[in-house]
């Protein structure tokens, strides 16, 4: 995935729009758009910000299938990607209703997970 698609993944799973993100690192929304679109790389300083401000070392930015990492797999960045891709199951291929039906499903069982868990830690 390219740095820009891996940027956009991470800032979407933390929440944050482009402008919050730009708020916190200190560039304007058009700015992080351009870095998102790979119209622009970030230096190393704005990456450090980058990475601070999504809670992910700046490793996880740009080296996302190095070392250790290269069994990782980031299923946002496969659904976000807008690229043709084809997923399987079972010998199947599965549908683009398919595909977001399976992306609701796993969303869903996150939310309730993390509900679990900070119902957890409140008691």
């Amino acid at each position: 995935m390219s740095l820009g698609l891996r940027l956009k993944t991470l800032r979407k799973s933390s929440g944050l729009t482009q402008q919050s993100l730009a708020e916190k690192v200190g560039v304007s929304r058009i700015y992080i758009q351009a870095l998102e679109s790979n119209r622009r790389l970030p230096s190393m300083k704005l990456l450090q910000k980058l990475a601070q401000a999504l809670g992910v070392d700046a490793a996880d930015i740009v080296e996302t299938f190095k070392g250790d990492r290269q069994n990782r797999f980031q299923i946002e960045e496969l659904w976000s990607s807008g690229e043709a891709v084809e997923l399987w199951y079972k010998r199947k291929r599965l549908s683009a209703e398919e595909i977001l039906l399976v992306r609701r499903l796993v969303d869903a069982a996150l939310s309730d997970w993390d509900e679990g868990r900070e119902e957890r830690k409140d008691s």
